[in-house]
């Protein structure tokens, strides 16, 4: 059976529909169907039924996926390890990030990498870090670049490898004339009847918004604007007509608003790195981590709202 098609068997198992799995490994939904039948014929026994629109795994479809995500863990990690044996990493390697740390580390990184890696080529996605998580298990990418904030933790899984990668404030954002910056009145209190914008509900920012608002303040925020982009939140936080929390590296970068420490409490998160365990030690894996964590101290240097773990 080819590794090919076990891989569509295996992305199946994880994303559940046939649009999941082509959409994340850059597939047409009839391909995707196409090979998944000639596996089944290649099996001589049934793998998926439809159920409705969607198709799932019989119980021989479950086994022989979890048949395949042992055989592609063990190609991968054969692969990693014939690495080691040769010259500079090499080949291609797919990485998610998500906006900030690529306004903030992208640049440097690459700049590093066309040094110590010249023969590797990396392809950059923009994906928030649940999406990008799924895509690295479905081994549509290679490694994320994601974010915790805390009270929030992102699930942890055993054959995914993380490190941290750094720890950063995350800051009250105001329009520097705004009426809470005089004095020192800028708590987090002290907005209760302010128009809040955030990220989209179900997004790290939203929950820990909610969170430390309710948890902190006593009052539900009232959430005007929602966006996922990072610079059109800070754009709205410029306009006067909207506060927001927004991390330490986007404030510094936005001189149209001013980032406060909360007063009720230290509010961080984390940029973290996020690989198959297979491929954790694979040269370019390497490659590209030993140069996001110099471009973090760069980013730290002299900043006591950032701290690059160790």
């Amino acid at each position: 059976m080819e590794l090919r098609r076990l891989r569509l068997l295996d992305a199946l198992s994880r994303l559940g529909t046939v649009a999941a799995v082509a959409d994340a490994l850059s597939y047409s939904p009839s391909s995707v169907s196409v090979q998944l039948a000639r596996l089944e014929r290649e099996a001589g026994t049934q793998l998926l039924r439809r159920v409705g629109r969607n198709v799932e795994l019989t119980p021989a479809g479950r086994r022989l996926a979890a048949y395949a995500a042992e055989a592609l863990a063990a190609d991968e990690g054969i692969r990693a390890e014939l690495a080691h044996a040769g010259d500079a990493p090499r080949g291609r390697l797919r990485m998610t990030i998500v906006q900030t740390p690529a306004l903030a580390l992208l640049p440097a990184t690459l700049d590093r990498l066309a040094t110590t890696a010249p023969d590797l080529q990396i392809e950059v996605i923009q994906r928030e870090t649940a999406p990008a998580l799924d895509d690295l298990r479905a081994r549509a990418v290679d490694l994320v670049v994601g974010i915790e904030y805390d009270p929030v933790p992102v699930g942890r899984q055993r054959d995914i490898n993380r490190r941290d990668l750094l720890r950063e404030d995350v800051l009250l954002a105001l329009h520097p004339e705004h009426p809470l910056t005089v004095g020192g009145g800028a708590t987090l209190a002290s907005c209760e009847h302010q128009a809040w914008a955030t990220g989209h509900r179900g997004t790290g920012l939203d929950a820990v918004l909610r969170n430390v608002c309710n948890r902190l303040a006593g009052f539900e925020p009232t959430v005007r604007h929602r966006s996922d982009d990072g610079l059109v939140l800070g754009a709205l936080v410029a306009s006067g007509r909207a506060v927001a929390l927004l991390p330490a590296l986007l404030t510094a970068a936005m001189p149209q608003i001013t980032g406060h420490r909360l007063s009720e409490e230290r509010l961080q998160r984390t940029i973290f790195t996020a690989t198959r365990a297979t491929a954790a030690d694979a040269p370019a894996v390497v490659a590209v981590l030993t140069a996001l964590r110099q471009a973090a101290r760069a980013a730290a240097a002299n900043r006591d709202d950032i701290d690059v773990t160790p």
